[in-house]
Protein backbone atom coordinates (compact mmCIF):
# COMPACT_ATOMS: atom_id res chain seq x y z
CA UNK A 1 0.00 0.00 0.00
CA UNK A 2 1.44 3.64 -1.12
CA UNK A 3 1.37 5.94 1.67
CA UNK A 4 2.42 9.63 1.54
CA UNK A 5 4.43 11.31 4.47
CA UNK A 6 3.66 14.96 3.95
CA UNK A 7 2.01 17.33 6.57
CA UNK A 8 1.70 19.76 4.65
CA UNK A 9 -0.35 18.16 1.94
CA UNK A 10 -4.20 18.53 2.68
CA UNK A 11 -6.84 16.36 0.59
CA UNK A 12 -9.63 18.79 -0.40
CA UNK A 13 -13.54 17.81 -0.41
CA UNK A 14 -13.02 15.42 2.84
CA UNK A 15 -16.12 13.51 3.83
CA UNK A 16 -17.60 14.72 7.23
CA UNK A 17 -16.15 12.25 9.75
CA UNK A 18 -19.78 10.04 9.88
CA UNK A 19 -19.60 9.32 6.44
CA UNK A 20 -15.94 8.61 6.25
CA UNK A 21 -16.64 6.33 9.08
CA UNK A 22 -19.74 4.56 7.28
CA UNK A 23 -17.56 4.30 3.96
CA UNK A 24 -14.63 2.81 5.70
CA UNK A 25 -16.68 -0.17 7.58
CA UNK A 26 -18.35 -0.88 4.73
CA UNK A 27 -15.18 -0.73 2.66
CA UNK A 28 -13.67 -3.61 5.16
CA UNK A 29 -16.68 -5.58 4.99
CA UNK A 30 -16.48 -6.01 1.17
CA UNK A 31 -12.55 -7.09 1.43
CA UNK A 32 -13.53 -9.68 4.14
CA UNK A 33 -15.68 -10.89 1.40
CA UNK A 34 -13.11 -10.71 -1.19
CA UNK A 35 -10.34 -12.12 1.38
CA UNK A 36 -13.18 -15.67 1.20
CA UNK A 37 -13.32 -15.37 -2.38
CA UNK A 38 -10.10 -15.22 -3.82
CA UNK A 39 -7.16 -18.16 -3.45
CA UNK A 40 -4.54 -16.26 -4.77
CA UNK A 41 -1.95 -15.35 -2.53
CA UNK A 42 -0.94 -11.80 -3.68
CA UNK A 43 -4.28 -11.06 -3.69
CA UNK A 44 -4.72 -11.73 0.07
CA UNK A 45 -1.24 -9.87 0.92
CA UNK A 46 -2.93 -6.85 -0.73
CA UNK A 47 -6.43 -7.23 1.09
CA UNK A 48 -4.30 -8.18 4.43
CA UNK A 49 -2.09 -4.68 3.81
CA UNK A 50 -5.11 -2.82 3.15
CA UNK A 51 -7.19 -3.83 5.82
CA UNK A 52 -4.33 -2.76 8.07
CA UNK A 53 -4.26 0.41 6.89
CA UNK A 54 -7.99 1.24 7.09
CA UNK A 55 -7.94 -0.04 10.64
CA UNK A 56 -5.50 2.87 11.76
CA UNK A 57 -7.06 5.86 9.26
CA UNK A 58 -9.45 8.18 10.44
CA UNK A 59 -10.28 8.70 6.60
CA UNK A 60 -10.02 6.50 3.41
CA UNK A 61 -7.47 8.13 1.71
CA UNK A 62 -7.30 8.40 -2.07
CA UNK A 63 -4.45 5.95 -2.30
CA UNK A 64 -6.64 3.37 -0.14
CA UNK A 65 -9.33 3.95 -2.52
CA UNK A 66 -7.09 3.17 -5.42
CA UNK A 67 -6.12 0.19 -3.61
CA UNK A 68 -9.60 -0.82 -3.61
CA UNK A 69 -10.14 -0.68 -6.63
CA UNK A 70 -7.17 -2.89 -7.63
CA UNK A 71 -8.22 -5.46 -5.37
CA UNK A 72 -11.72 -5.88 -6.77
CA UNK A 73 -9.98 -5.91 -10.06
CA UNK A 74 -7.87 -8.51 -9.12
CA UNK A 75 -10.58 -10.48 -7.84
CA UNK A 76 -12.12 -9.87 -11.14
CA UNK A 77 -9.70 -11.74 -13.20
CA UNK A 78 -9.03 -14.58 -10.97
CA UNK A 79 -13.04 -15.12 -11.62
CA UNK A 80 -12.34 -15.30 -15.39
CA UNK A 81 -9.68 -17.50 -15.31
CA UNK A 82 -11.68 -19.87 -13.02
CA UNK A 83 -14.37 -19.95 -15.79
CA UNK A 84 -11.70 -20.69 -18.80
CA UNK A 85 -10.31 -23.41 -16.66
CA UNK A 86 -13.60 -24.86 -15.75
CA UNK A 87 -14.88 -24.28 -19.24
CA UNK A 88 -15.62 -27.32 -21.74
CA UNK A 89 -14.15 -27.16 -24.44
CA UNK A 90 -15.06 -29.50 -27.75
CA UNK A 91 -11.66 -30.18 -28.32
CA UNK A 92 -12.05 -30.88 -31.85
CA UNK A 93 -9.13 -30.85 -34.12
CA UNK A 94 -9.37 -28.06 -36.38
CA UNK A 95 -6.66 -25.38 -38.70
CA UNK A 96 -7.40 -21.99 -38.40
CA UNK A 97 -6.24 -19.63 -40.63
CA UNK A 98 -5.14 -16.19 -39.88
CA UNK A 99 -5.32 -13.01 -41.46
CA UNK A 100 -3.04 -10.70 -39.88
CA UNK A 101 -2.84 -6.98 -39.98
CA UNK A 102 -0.43 -4.32 -38.55
CA UNK A 103 0.00 -0.32 -40.34
CA UNK A 104 2.32 -1.24 -42.89
CA UNK A 105 2.65 -4.90 -42.64
CA UNK A 106 0.13 -8.18 -43.42
CA UNK A 107 0.58 -11.62 -43.19
CA UNK A 108 -1.37 -15.24 -43.28
CA UNK A 109 -0.38 -17.76 -41.16
CA UNK A 110 -2.18 -21.36 -40.85
CA UNK A 111 -1.48 -22.92 -37.49
CA UNK A 112 -3.92 -26.26 -35.80
CA UNK A 113 -5.93 -25.36 -32.73
CA UNK A 114 -4.29 -27.92 -30.59
CA UNK A 115 -1.13 -25.19 -30.82
CA UNK A 116 -0.94 -23.14 -27.62
CA UNK A 117 -1.03 -19.23 -27.81
CA UNK A 118 2.64 -18.91 -27.36
CA UNK A 119 3.16 -21.09 -30.46
CA UNK A 120 0.58 -18.47 -32.61
CA UNK A 121 3.27 -16.06 -30.62
CA UNK A 122 6.36 -17.36 -32.07
CA UNK A 123 4.85 -17.73 -35.38
CA UNK A 124 4.21 -13.73 -35.44
CA UNK A 125 7.77 -13.27 -34.20
CA UNK A 126 8.57 -14.71 -37.23
CA UNK A 127 6.45 -13.38 -39.41
CA UNK A 128 6.77 -9.53 -38.69
CA UNK A 129 10.58 -9.61 -37.48
CA UNK A 130 9.77 -8.76 -33.62
CA UNK A 131 12.45 -8.49 -31.39
CA UNK A 132 12.68 -11.87 -28.77
CA UNK A 133 12.20 -10.82 -24.46
CA UNK A 134 9.25 -7.91 -25.11
CA UNK A 135 5.68 -8.44 -23.53
CA UNK A 136 3.06 -9.15 -25.26
CA UNK A 137 -1.03 -10.17 -24.69
CA UNK A 138 -3.59 -11.17 -26.80
CA UNK A 139 -7.12 -9.69 -26.48
CA UNK A 140 -9.79 -12.45 -27.14
CA UNK A 141 -13.52 -12.30 -26.73
CA UNK A 142 -13.20 -10.36 -22.77
CA UNK A 143 -9.89 -12.60 -21.75
CA UNK A 144 -6.60 -10.80 -21.87
CA UNK A 145 -3.82 -13.50 -22.18
CA UNK A 146 -0.19 -13.06 -21.89
CA UNK A 147 3.04 -13.88 -19.29
CA UNK A 148 1.16 -14.62 -16.13
CA UNK A 149 3.06 -12.87 -12.47
CA UNK A 150 1.82 -11.23 -9.56
CA UNK A 151 2.85 -7.98 -11.12
CA UNK A 152 0.56 -8.31 -14.13
CA UNK A 153 -2.52 -10.44 -12.59
CA UNK A 154 -4.49 -7.45 -13.11
CA UNK A 155 -3.69 -7.23 -16.57
CA UNK A 156 -3.97 -10.70 -17.93
CA UNK A 157 -6.32 -13.79 -17.40
CA UNK A 158 -4.51 -16.57 -18.28
CA UNK A 159 -1.17 -18.31 -19.00
CA UNK A 160 -0.23 -18.42 -22.56
CA UNK A 161 0.38 -22.16 -22.77
CA UNK A 162 -3.70 -22.41 -23.54
CA UNK A 163 -4.16 -24.15 -26.88
CA UNK A 164 -5.44 -21.62 -29.37
CA UNK A 165 -9.43 -23.64 -30.26
CA UNK A 166 -10.08 -23.45 -26.46
CA UNK A 167 -9.40 -19.94 -26.52
CA UNK A 168 -11.08 -18.99 -29.32
CA UNK A 169 -14.18 -20.96 -28.30
CA UNK A 170 -14.11 -19.84 -24.80
CA UNK A 171 -14.13 -16.13 -25.94
CA UNK A 172 -16.57 -16.77 -28.65
CA UNK A 173 -15.00 -16.34 -31.47
CA UNK A 174 -16.06 -17.88 -34.94
CA UNK A 175 -15.48 -17.64 -38.55
CA UNK A 176 -14.19 -13.92 -40.05
CA UNK A 177 -14.35 -12.92 -36.00
CA UNK A 178 -11.61 -10.80 -34.72
CA UNK A 179 -9.01 -10.57 -31.91
CA UNK A 180 -5.81 -8.35 -31.16
CA UNK A 181 -2.88 -8.99 -30.22
CA UNK A 182 -0.33 -6.15 -28.54
CA UNK A 183 3.51 -6.39 -28.36
CA UNK A 184 5.91 -4.42 -26.35
CA UNK A 185 4.42 -2.04 -24.33
CA UNK A 186 7.23 0.51 -24.03
CA UNK A 187 5.96 0.93 -28.07
CA UNK A 188 3.38 -0.59 -28.43
CA UNK A 189 2.51 -2.69 -32.22
CA UNK A 190 -0.99 -3.52 -32.25
CA UNK A 191 -2.03 -6.12 -34.77
CA UNK A 192 -5.41 -7.00 -35.85
CA UNK A 193 -5.96 -11.10 -36.36
CA UNK A 194 -8.78 -12.04 -38.93
CA UNK A 195 -10.15 -15.68 -38.46
CA UNK A 196 -10.35 -15.88 -42.31
CA UNK A 197 -11.28 -19.35 -42.15
CA UNK A 198 -11.42 -22.61 -40.06
CA UNK A 199 -10.99 -25.96 -41.31
CA UNK A 200 -11.49 -30.01 -40.19
CA UNK A 201 -8.44 -31.69 -38.72
CA UNK A 202 -4.45 -30.61 -39.71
Amino acid sequence: MIKIKNSQVKPKNKMPAQQSKQTKKSMLEKLSEMEKLTKERFTKLLIKDLKEGLSKAKEISMFEEADFDRITNLIEHEKKRLELKNFKWAGMDKTFIFKISGKKDNSEIEINGNKTLRDLFERIEQEFDLDPGHLYEFHIGKYVFGTLCDEWQERFDGLDDYKIGFVLEAGGLNKKDSFRFTYDFGEEKELEIKIQDIKNGK
